[in-house]
């Protein structure tokens, strides 16, 4: 299988700024702004990095990509900070 040059490189430069940037945003802050099932299976105490980290292609992930790629992840985070 052959995939497009620069996608999957993408994909791990978007994660590793995402964690960069907000990295150390509580999940309970992202459960109150996605709802009671982002990152299931992680605790309310844990780290978006540590999400990130351990599994970066969560499905909860992706309305929070959106918005990172649209600008509204900051504004977001700060509203629930």
């Amino acid at each position: 299988m052959h995939t497009q040059p620069g996608i999957e490189s993408h994909h791990r430069d978007q994660t590793g700024a995402i964690s960069k940037k907000h990295g150390s945003t509580l999940v309970s802050t992202l459960r109150a702004e996605y709802g009671p099932h982002f990152a299931a299976g992680f605790a309310s105490t844990d780290t978006l990095a540590d999400v990130l980290a351990s599994s970066p292609d969560h499905a909860s992930l992706s309305q929070m990509r959106h918005d990172y790629d649209a600008g509204k992840l900051k504004r977001k985070l700060e509203r629930r900070g």
